[in-house]
């Protein structure tokens, strides 16, 4: 029984300590954070130790008044803690860990004005000592944090080699995909159990997390996970996505598009629960800010009032669903809460989004958006391709830091397909 009530009390805690894992809003005027690495759209933040990566990191205030904007350096644990246990001076080998955020510009020609900050990091006098978890955390002059983006920095000590299988401990073929892991360390680990830490995300979401499964098989040069339950993810479906890349007509999933103002309003067409699996190559979540109208789509991309609708009954007042996807935040947000609708008998929301592509797809949360349910509205088919990222991290007994010792990042696609 004390097992068990422990087990609850992990289970409970751990996702909240991963909503680091997405970009964190903290205030309302602040929109749009966008993390690249090494110029690339739609990739991992995660730099190598020594090396020359980068990130380009952008993010609007739509005060349209220009703020000065600084950043600093927060060590995270494994599991996202904030740790306590390092002096700046202790994992970084150049650089004091607060930079001034110097390249702004203002909007143009658009009916919702913003500033657009940009910076790239590492600044050219910062460098770093130690692998691990890492937030930039954005604050203003009145030192008000308004934005926390996290980012990793990983050393090359393990080889991780993945597999996802569709025949699970679960199912065959069914509604579930497994992971399989191996993990072949290039120094010496003393106790596997105790001193490695796998994370394993789909679709870099914190929601469904695989946290710490404990290996099957440990030998003095390989760790294995093989029939891990923990390792086993709902299969969900395919995302839905939208173009607004254009304000003269609807684009792709957009039914209309009028102006009311002071916004443009944006409608997209009304979805319906899924009832069977249909492949459509997406993006898994992410979304590119464009517009075909103008050549800078940073400064002359719009904000729209986007208006989402799901057909849908009457679900119980325990379960709320929302819309997520890789623009929203760690955890789902009161503009994301769907409200039903009995005369268009439709969840309804709005979310004020920049011009781009799109991808989304509608969660249905549980006991006060702590529990999953994860057959609705979207359901779950094994022939779904989602991707996944697998972090494995280090951690010496007596050690003061949690390296991140290798990552896996890839696509899982049927066979069949």
């Amino acid at each position: 029984m004390r097992h068990s009530l422990l087990t609850l009390i992990i289970a409970l805690f751990i996702p909240l300590c991963l909503m680091a894992q997405r970009n964190e809003l903290l205030c309302d005027h602040i929109k749009t954070p966008i993390v690249k690495l090494n110029g690339e759209w739609n990739t991992v933040p995660c730099i190598n130790l020594s090396s020359h990566d980068y990130l380009d990191i952008s993010f609007d205030d739509l005060t349209h008044q220009y703020q000065r904007y600084r950043y600093k350096i927060v060590p995270m644990t494994w599991d996202w803690k904030p740790d306590t246990r390092l002096l700046t001076s202790e994992f970084l080998l150049k650089g004091i860990g607060d930079e001034s955020i110097e390249d702004y510009a203002e909007s143009i020609n658009t009916s919702v004005a913003y500033t657009h900050y940009s910076f790239r990091f590492p600044a050219p006098n910062t460098e770093f000592k130690l692998s691990g978890n890492y937030l930039i955390v954005v604050y203003d002059d009145s030192d008000n944090d308004v934005l926390k983006i996290p980012f990793m920095v990983a050393e090359n000590l393990a080889s991780l080699s993945a597999q996802v299988t569709t025949n699970t401990d679960i199912d065959f073929n069914n509604r579930h995909q497994q992971i399989t892991l191996s993990l072949i360390p290039k120094i010496n680990i003393r106790y596997p159990e105790r001193e490695i830490h796998i994370v394993a995300l789909q679709n870099g979401s914190p929601l469904n997390a695989a946290i710490n499964p404990m290996p099957d098989f440990v030998t003095p040069t390989e760790i294995k996970w093989l029939r891990s339950r923990s390792l086993i993810f709902s299969a969900g479906n395919e995302f839905r996505k939208f173009e607004l890349t254009t304000l003269r007509f609807g684009g792709m999933g957009i039914d209309h598009i009028r102006w009311f103002s002071p916004y443009y309003h944006a409608t997209l067409n009304t979805d319906k629960p899924a009832s069977n699996y249909i492949y459509d190559e997406d993006t898994n979540g992410a979304f590119l800010i464009k517009t075909i109208d103008f050549d800078d789509s940073d400064l002359e991309s719009d904000y729209v009032l986007t208006h989402f609708s799901l057909k849908s009954d009457p679900l119980p007042t325990t379960t709320t669903i929302y819309v997520d996807g890789n623009f929203a935040g760690p955890s789902p947000s009161e503009e994301q809460k769907m409200t039903y609708n009995p005369t268009t008998q439709c969840y309804e929301t709005t979310l004020l989004l920049k011009q781009g592509y799109y991808n989304y797809r509608y969660i249905t949360l549980s006991n006060n958006g702590k529990s999953i349910i994860d057959d609705k509205p979207e359901g779950n088919f094994y022939q779904t391709e989602n991707r996944y990222t697998i972090y494995a991290y280090y951690c010496a007994q007596g050690s003061r830091r949690d390296r991140l010792i290798a990552v896996s990042d890839f696509r899982f696609l049927a066979s069949h397909k």
